[in-house]
């Protein structure tokens, strides 16, 4: 029985817990080891780093390729990819559709093999130490860079796995919460002046006379509305004065903004033919939404949530997430359930005759109700929370009994310790909740006659609290945005987020979420009436551009005159456990 994952009883009153070294191609030094500790927030930034930045910014072939992601009609063909992918509906596990869709245009238009897609479409990837997460398979999709390392003298791997760098986006949405028929795979591109309110509801959105069209083979028609809503603005004030209009699709934002631009930076890199040292790895990732799970990166970095630890059997030695961070470094964790408290098979009737699935739900929420973390007494205490977030019953049955009622909890906290005692008390809860329903009637546990419970959803995002603030992804990061001059910063933020990251920043492999997107304005994150609208071109691009810097910072790269700047990351990436699963 694990430590960490518990798992609830179904019947009695039981609760059962279960729940570097460097190396290199030729004669060029190994990365120097990381610099001191920074003062305050501010990263310290090796010279190597410093003198790699400017390198790449030099180098003829890479200032082609930005001066096309600043040309009009490349940002056109950003927005248009971003519409025609964005519209295809890819609820959290069954992102099926959209992966394909990304894997298709990745051998069709920008220029990679079959064999450099290394995700295969019925979810497995080759070499990765985890395939299945929760019982269901994965939906990821990357495409391989290939770097030299591999073919250099005295290269190390990690089991036959060389060095890789990670770009990722998540391609999942919260919206719609079901797989909608093969028959219309599609969300509509609603469009609206920004003078205009925004919808309150789905048959008011579906009410909007006007939308993005599409052809046959799902691209973008260039018609009087597409003109109309291909206008990019630089601030929502500028937007709406313009009449500007909102383009209403789950997903806009979050993330398809910032997936969608990741893949851009995996087709510059391979019409230009960079070279990297290690391999990069660009990932449209699964199951970050709703209850994802986390499931892309858990299978990315063979991430087992019985025990905590993550083989990382691919490798990875350095993670760039691209979901709208702005260089978020510490990851707030979570454990959320959901509890079924199911009805006695045996009850016949309604009324007070038989103990109440409602019944032991609500005394369950009850009890939990008491619980209290430092927090609620003391804002200066680490912030560890808890809710009941949802608790929704079946119909009842035309004798009168709730057939089951669920209850979803969610515990967060930035740290484990803390994140683990909140759940130790509370998991005991909902079987009490169910006994003291059982006790009421003389129902033994376990009988027929008695309320019984299920586990029938569990999710968990380990935390993480960075010590280091200058580890390999900051350094990169930081000296990218001061090279490209976007998204510059005089220190650190150490506020924390839930996001992809947490899996790979817990199992010690560097770590940092950044943005790609421009919106002059958006809403709606996470609902059926997200939107967005247009934002700058040009920062959009010097963002790419940004991101592909860091990430060559960190895997080395082969500039156009045939030097070679070495990888700021050591070959090895991190792991808490050698288990394959």
């Amino acid at each position: 029985m694990t430590t960490r994952k518990r798992l609830l009883a179904v019947s009695a009153m039981t609760v059962l817990l279960s729940a570097c070294g460097g190396g290199g191609d030729d004669d060029t030094p190994v990365p120097p080891p990381p610099p001191p500790p920074a003062s305050g927030n501010v990263p310290t930034i090796s010279q190597s780093v410093k003198d790699a930045a400017a390198a790449i910014s030099a180098d003829p072939k890479i200032r082609q390729l930005v001066a096309e992601w600043q040309t009009d009609a490349d940002a056109q063909y950003r927005y248009d990819s971003h519409m025609e992918l964005v519209r295809i509906a890819s609820p959290s596990r069954y992102e099926f559709r959209r992966a394909q869709a990304i894997r298709q245009r990745l051998i069709d238009e920008w220029g990679f093999d079959e064999a450099e897609v290394v995700t295969r479409e019925d979810g497995q990837l080759p070499g990765a130490g985890l395939q299945l997460v929760d019982g269901l398979p994965v939906y990821n999709v990357c495409a391989q860079i290939k770097g030299s390392y591999a073919g250099s003298q005295g290269a190390q791997a990690y089991k036959g796995q060389y060095p890789k760098v990670l770009i990722e986006g998540h391609i999942d949405t919260v919206y719609p919460a079901e797989l909608p028929p093969e028959s219309n795979p599609f969300e509509p591109i609603k469009l609206q002046s920004m003078a205009e309110a925004i919808v309150g509801t789905p048959e008011a959105l579906a009410a909007l006379p006007n939308a993005l069209s599409f052809d046959g083979n799902g691209r973008i028609v260039r018609d009087a509305f597409y003109t109309q809503a291909y206008r990019r603005f630089d601030t929502a004030d500028a937007a709406t004065a313009a009449g500007a209009l909102r383009h209403y699709v789950p997903g806009y934002s979050d993330a398809m903004g910032n997936a969608v631009g990741a893949f851009h930076i995996a087709r510059m890199l391979k019409k230009y033919n960079i070279q990297p040292v290690y391999d990069i790895w660009v990932c449209g990732t699964a199951g970050e939404e709703g209850k994802g799970n986390l499931a892309g990166m858990k299978q990315l970095y063979g991430y087992n949530q019985d025990t905590g630890k993550g083989n990382n059997a691919l490798n990875f030695v350095t993670n760039f997430s691209i979901d709208g961070g702005s260089g978020t470094i510490n990851f707030i964790g979570s454990y959320r359930f959901e509890m079924k408290f199911k009805a006695p098979a045996e009850a016949a009737q309604g009324g007070a005759t038989a103990p109440s699935a409602l019944n032991a739900a609500a005394m369950a929420a009850a009890r939990i109700a008491d619980i209290k973390t430092p927090w609620d007494s003391d804002a200066k205490a680490l912030k560890t929370t808890y809710t009941v977030g949802t608790m929704a019953c079946e119909a009842p049955l035309p004798n009168g009994v709730t057939p089951s009622c669920t209850m979803q909890v969610d515990m967060r906290s930035p740290r484990l310790e803390p994140l683990n005692e909140i759940r130790s008390r509370i998991e005991p809860l909902f079987a009490a909740g169910m006994a003291q329903e059982n006790a009421r009637f003389g129902a033994a546990e376990g009988s027929a006659q008695a309320v019984s419970m299920e586990l029938v959803w569990f999710g968990d995002r380990p935390p993480h609290e960075r010590t280091d603030l200058s580890d390999v992804s900051i350094q990169s990061a930081w000296q990218a945005a001061e090279t490209v001059g976007v998204d510059k910063r005089t220190e650190l933020s150490l506020a924390a987020s839930s996001l992809n990251d947490n899996v790979p920043a817990a199992i010690g492999v560097p770590t940092i979420n950044l943005n790609i997107s421009t919106n002059a304005a958006g809403g709606g994150t996470h609902a059926f009436y997200e939107w967005g609208v247009p934002g700058n071109a040009n920062t959009e691009g010097l963002r790419l551009y940004r991101v592909m810097m860091a990430a060559l910072i960190a895997a080395g790269v082969h500039t156009s005159d045939g030097k070679r700047i070495a990888p700021a990351a050591g070959p090895l990436g991190a792991r808490t456990t050698e288990d394959q699963y």
